[in-house]
């Protein structure tokens, strides 16, 4: 069985509790399963991959420090998620907002850990209707865009996205709603007809 596979098999929070319990390796294997879709999803809001890589990293260095405080109130992914959100918009909010990195930029840029297991989100983005998908989405407005982003890419539950996002589940299922309506909008003015929201 591949290393990989291993990976898939083990959950993002049993990673946590060996890392906790001294096992090193543990880290690594945590970036590997979420870091990509880590990136993706903070490059969403800072618009820049190099930021995006940084803040991701700062959101894991975050996770491994604060100990075995995160599973009560979020569990694991929502937390990450939560501290990579508020690190993208902090940095916004003391930076301002830098040279736009365009989707070119992104599909351009190594999102594989190797070539023979490429990241989920590498494999996503090479089809060419799913490149359609995050060009619209990247129009849309950004909580539209970030609950998308969670909801299907991350496949996180409404409860999980909202937990991110700071909203309740109510709003997240509203929120998904309109996303999925201007979405639809964007990718019909964009020619692509096949979209079923």
């Amino acid at each position: 069985m591949a290393e990989n596979e291993i990976i898939c098999e083990i959950t993002g929070e049993e990673l946590y509790r060996r890392f906790l319990d001294g096992d090193a390796d543990a880290a690594e294997k945590l970036i590997d399963l979420y870091g990509h879709g880590l990136v993706l999803f903070i490059h969403g809001i800072v618009k820049d991959i190099s930021y995006a890589e940084e803040l991701m990293i700062e959101a894991f260095a975050r996770i491994m420090v604060n100990g075995g405080r995160i599973h009560a109130v979020f569990g694991l992914k929502s937390y990450l998620y939560t501290t990579g959100r508020n690190l993208a918009l902090r940095h916004l909010k003391k930076n301002g907002r830098h040279k736009h990195i365009s989707y070119e930029d992104i599909i351009g840029e190594d999102f594989e850990v190797n070539e023979t297991h490429p990241s989920p989100e590498a494999n996503y983005l090479r089809d060419e209707k799913n490149q359609q998908l995050y060009k619209a989405m990247q129009t849309l407005k950004n909580e539209y865009r970030d609950v998308l982003h969670l909801l299907y890419f991350e496949n996180m539950s409404y409860e999980q996205a909202g937990k991110v996002l700071g909203k309740t589940r109510k709003q997240i299922d509203n929120l998904a709603s309109y996303a999925k309506i201007k979405l639809k909008g964007e990718l019909e003015r964009g020619g692509f007809k096949e979209y079923e929201g």
